[in-house]
Formats: C-alpha cells, sequence, structure tokens
C-alpha cells in the first residue's frame, strides 16, 4: 500500500540561499506554512529539475524530522505547491 497522501496545494515557504556548498544545498527550502500550521525542514532528501510544458520545476523530497513532504517550486511563476507527503507514522523497510 502506498503510503504517499497527495496534496497538490500552494504553500509559503521560507528559502534559504547559501553562499557556498554543492548545486543541491544553495537553494533550499527552510520552512513552510501549512493548514496553519509552520513546519521546519531538517533534511533536504532530494533535489532535482524538471519541466512541465515548457516551465521549469525544482522538486524537493524535505523531512520535519517525522514527516516527508514532496514540494514543487514552479520558476515561471514564482510558486510553491506541496504535492504530497508522507506521514511519520509510515514504517520504512
Amino acid at each position: 500500500m502506498d503510503p504517499t497522501i497527495e496534496i497538490k496545494q500552494r504553500v509559503d515557504v521560507v528559502v534559504v540561499y547559501k553562499k557556498h556548498g554543492d548545486l543541491a544545498s544553495l537553494c533550499m527550502p527552510y520552512k513552510m506554512r501549512f493548514r496553519g500550521q509552520e513546519i521546519e525542514f531538517v533534511e533536504l532528501g532530494l533535489r532535482h529539475q524538471t519541466v512541465a510544458g515548457k516551465r521549469m520545476i525544482h522538486v524537493f523530497d524535505m523531512s520535519d524530522g517525522v514527516n516527508d513532504y514532496r514540494l514543487e517550486f514552479d520558476a515561471e511563476t514564482l510558486t510553491w505547491t506541496l504535492v504530497a507527503m508522507i506521514e511519520g507514522n509510515y514504517v520504512r523497510d
């Protein structure tokens, strides 16, 4: 059974831009507001780029230490979307 919960909602995100580091960590979400709750990220799982039509989308898989979140940043519209999450009570093999 797939534990992924599809959300697909725009969210507010605070982003950190670093002067030094590898490409994956120069720009990344620091925290977001979702359903009236502020969620602070502690770990970047994966970051990659993709395209949707002619738009560049940056995908970030983040964790707050309990739950995992997939965020997308649309570089054309400058919007953040929380695509999905996996709640922390899911046990991985």
